[in-house]
């Protein structure tokens, strides 16, 4: 029977490595193993925010060329058809990466769990 413990373990870490090649697929733009995914997925935030901003800067400046011709409305659609479809694809973008991430986590932690010291809970 003791035999059998290994051959389990092999075949959990097979499994394992099965899902992980999945996973680096399905999050793309993570690197598992590199760096912890929390300070990747803060970065990507930070992006997103400057994703953000600097379209919201062209629009202003679009809203302001137009309003000095008199047609504030005109800029103001303009930058709306333009601009909000980069800004609302990147936090899509951002909040699918998050979701995928807190997915391959709680996958991560059912395949590894953090064993506690003997005594503490």
């Amino acid at each position: 029977m003791d035999a059998n413990i290994p051959e389990q373990q092999s075949t959990a870490e097979a499994e394992w490595q099965t899902r992980e090649r999945y996973w680096r697929r399905k999050l793309g733009r993570i690197r598992l193993g590199v760096e912890p995914i929390e300070e990747q997925v803060a970065k990507y935030r930070r992006v997103t925010w400057m994703l953000t901003a600097v379209p919201l800067g062209l629009a202003l400046i679009f809203v302001a060329l137009f309003t000095a011709f008199r047609r504030p409305d005109v800029g103001a659609i303009l930058a709306g058809v333009l601009l909000l479809p980069v800004v609302a694809l990147a936090w899509f973008d951002f909040g699918l990466l998050k979701l995928r991430v807190a997915r391959y986590s709680r996958e991560f932690e059912s395949y590894h769990p953090r064993s506690t010291p003997s005594g503490r809970t």
